[in-house]
């Protein structure tokens, strides 16, 4: 019985151990990845740039980066055969081993595609084409920082920053920590978390809802 006690003890103790390891693993994580590393763009300056492309291949490109939360290989590597226009569908392919799948197409997206698919140069096997095949990362780089100059957008900010931009919006928004690492693609939920530290604006919106409510008690 003693030994069968000092076992189960010792069981139990290093489960305590393995969880109190893996909680200050994310902790660390989330100090190192602290909010200012973190570079996105505010409402205001995602509409700004867009105001700024005028090309219809452009705009249906970093739309679909920014409002899907793509990585600009994610977009460049999207297939004609990906957009499923009759259903409002699109499949996307994560990489670094996140999770894709289809995905409902926004509204928003879908216009940005029927306008863009008009013109499209049929020179390359992906969604997006130039006049020598498909739209290389370099490519996309460029026009990204070009367009963002044109904006008034600091130079320390690259195409990334729309994967950024879209997570903090929808957090603004009121989406669930858990939606937005769906929609990113995370396979861990604390690589989702850090973003949830630089959403004060929905916090005190909440608060200022929560003293006002009829339901909490006047002390």
């Amino acid at each position: 019985m003693r030994m069968r006690n000092a076992v189960k003890w010792l069981y139990t103790r290093e489960r305590r151990i393995n969880l109190l390891c893996c909680e200050l693993d994310i902790l660390i994580k989330i100090y190192n990845c602290t909010p200012s590393a973190i570079k996105y763009l505010s409402k205001e300056e995602v509409e700004r740039l867009f105001l700024c492309i005028k090309s219809n291949r452009d705009k249906a490109l970093f739309g679909l980066t920014y409002l899907y939360g793509l990585r600009i290989s994610e977009a460049l590597s999207l297939k004609l055969s990906h957009v499923d226009l009759e259903n409002k569908r699109i499949l996307i392919h994560r990489l670094k081993g996140g999770i894709g799948g289809e995905r409902p197409l926004f509204l928003t997206a879908e216009k940005l595609i029927r306008k863009y698919l008009k013109k499209r140069l049929d020179t390359g096997d992906a969604l997006f084409t130039g006049r020598q095949g498909n739209i290389s990362r370099q490519r996309a780089h460029q026009l990204f920082k070009r367009y963002a100059q044109k904006a008034g957008i600091a130079p320390k900010y690259s195409v990334h920053c729309l994967r950024h931009s879209i997570a903090t919006h929808l957090l603004d928004a009121g989406e669930g920590i858990e939606f937005v690492k769906d929609h990113l693609g995370h396979t861990n939920i604390q690589n989702t978390m850090i973003y949830a530290q630089i959403t004060n604006s929905r916090r005190e919106e909440t608060f200022r809802r929560i003293e006002q409510s009829a339901r909490i008690a006047e002390v």
